[in-house]
């Protein structure tokens, strides 16, 4: 019995002493932690439909968006951006144009497309022709299209 019981103490502290060791380790990394890779997006909606040919009856009169479907849901999104501002401008034109819309935000991992949106928030952020708006939104949404939803 005594020899099990400080075998068993043994045991429990070089555990003790390897686990502390690892989580220092762990601690002190520099690399790119693969759970905080994504940037909080805002994404500005028009809409949530039931079902493929409500979303196509009600965004007829949109130019450019893209949706996505979930819990047999499609939502409706007319604008992506970084920068709060740029987003509450998105929503500023689709409202002088009449539409309503929401601001939402989402977590995004894709690299390649966070990229790409940095230049395009630039000149968004520069602009206040709803001209230059509309063409820089209708390129983000088809990056995204092309980048994220289609991979």
């Amino acid at each position: 019995m005594k020899k099990y019981l400080l075998t068993f103490l043994i045991a429990i502290v070089i555990g003790f002493f390897l686990s502390n060791f690892f989580l220092r380790q762990y601690n002190d990394f520099n690399g790119i932690k693969v759970s905080g890779i994504g940037e909080e997006l805002y994404f500005i909606q028009y809409g949530v439909f039931s079902n493929l040919e409500s979303l196509e009856e009600n965004t007829i009169e949109l130019q450019n968006y893209v949706y996505t479907k979930q819990d047999n849901l499609y939502y409706v999104y007319v604008g992506i951006t970084k920068i709060e501002e740029n987003a509450k401008k998105i929503v500023e034109l689709y409202k002088s144009l009449g539409y309503d819309t929401i601001i939402k935000k989402f977590s995004i991992t894709n690299k390649d497309f966070l990229e790409l949106l940095v230049n395009y928030d630039e000149v968004l952020k520069s602009t206040n022709d709803n001209t230059a708006i509309s063409s820089i939104i209708s390129q983000v949404l088809t990056k995204y299209e092309e980048v994220v939803i289609s991979g």
